[in-house]
């Protein structure tokens, strides 16, 4: 009897831009790396080699160049060119680009008060919601399993596409995110599995930045980790 094809993701996010440390929205604006966050991608890309071991089949970033250089410097590591897809861009906050929380409050206070009742369903102005990334995130999550039975792959994305993707996988509802965090460079594992149709699977780990520990960086407000 055929067992079932396991396909285990290494899902990172992109390290730091200036927009994260400077608390700012970037949704789907192109915003490079800071230094730091080339460091970061650095020290991430040589942990995922140090284990990898010619396991990995294939590294798929989002096109925005703050995970694209994260997912190049992976991919240089191990030896694999990246494939991009846009269903791993950021959520689109539209106007709300490169805004910070408080001028967002100042500007749009009726959309904050539509987002703070339901921060899953409202759409940014001129841009997307929680629920039409977690379209994108079951797309991806059967698309990756569909093609990549009993392989290992990495995934670079952002924040809320990456903890949309965890909860489709889960099969949680996609307003669990809001539990989730994700940091600049982070590293979560998931094991995946097609059932009836679908995706199920567990977390593996969840978060690790352990091989950070020697740039001496702080963890970013939570509010910066929504972006």
């Amino acid at each position: 009897m055929r067992g079932i094809d396991m396909t285990k993701l290494l899902l990172v996010r992109h390290g730091e831009t200036m927009f994260n440390r400077e608390r700012r929205l970037q949704g789907c604006r192109d915003v490079p790396l800071s230094d730091l966050g080339i460091r970061q991608a650095d020290a991430c890309a040589d942990y995922i080699a140090s284990f990898s071991h010619g396991r990995i089949t294939a590294v798929y970033s989002s096109p925005l160049s703050r995970a694209y250089v994260t997912a190049g410097t992976i991919g240089k590591a191990i030896g694999i060119d990246v494939v991009t897809d846009d269903r791993l861009k950021e959520i689109d906050v539209g106007a709300l680009e490169g805004m910070t929380w408080d001028e967002v409050q100042s500007a749009y206070a009726d959309f904050m008060a539509e987002h703070r009742a339901d921060p899953i369903g409202t759409r940014y102005p001129g841009g997307e919601s929680v629920v039409d990334v977690s379209a994108r995130a079951r797309y991806l999550a059967n698309t990756f399993v569909r093609h990549h039975g009993n392989e290992t792959i990495v995934v670079v994305g952002h924040a809320i596409v990456l903890k949309a993707l965890i909860c489709h996988v889960l099969n949680l509802d996609v307003a669990n995110h809001l539990r989730l965090t994700v940091g600049n460079a982070s590293l979560s594992i998931a094991s995946v599995s097609r059932v009836d149709g679908g995706v199920h699977g567990r977390i593996l780990r969840l978060n690790d930045r352990h091989f950070l520990e020697a740039l001496r960086i702080d963890e970013p407000p939570k509010e910066v980790l929504r972006e």
